[in-house]
């Protein structure tokens, strides 16, 4: 739901239907985009399904690109959502050394919580 400020609220049952826990994660990542421009991002969470980065890509939902690094080396991933400057991507083909880094460093990262924002509520 978009409230009009610029804030998408998350309902309950979408969290839910997650089928992998996200974790806080900020670290430099680039985008390499298919037309071979590179852009950088900052990554927000990451999970073993996919992760979200702020940056200022020419992106369209749909599009697959390369995200580097993603468990110490470059992984292809669909974009699946933009909300602003926000840009969540769905992992795709991760080998089994880069699932194992992603998962290791999971677990010593603190959970994501998704956190929303109703304004008409105040």
């Amino acid at each position: 739901m978009n409230h009009g400020l610029g804030v998408v609220a998350v309902t309950p049952h979408l969290a839910e239907r997650r089928r992998f826990r996200r974790y806080h994660y900020t670290a430099p990542v680039s985008i390499h985009s298919s037309d071979g421009v590179i852009v950088r991002g900052m990554s927000m969470e990451i999970s073993e399904g996919g992760m979200s980065l702020l940056a200022t890509a020419s992106l369209s939902v749909g599009d697959v690109v390369e995200l580097e690094p993603i468990g110490g080396e470059a992984a292809k991933a669909s974009l699946r959502r933009i909300v602003g400057k926000l840009y969540g991507f769905e992992f795709l083909g991760l080998n089994s050394l880069q699932l194992k880094r992603i998962r290791r460093m999971c677990k010593m990262l603190p959970p994501f919580q998704s956190k929303t924002l109703d304004v008409w509520k105040h």
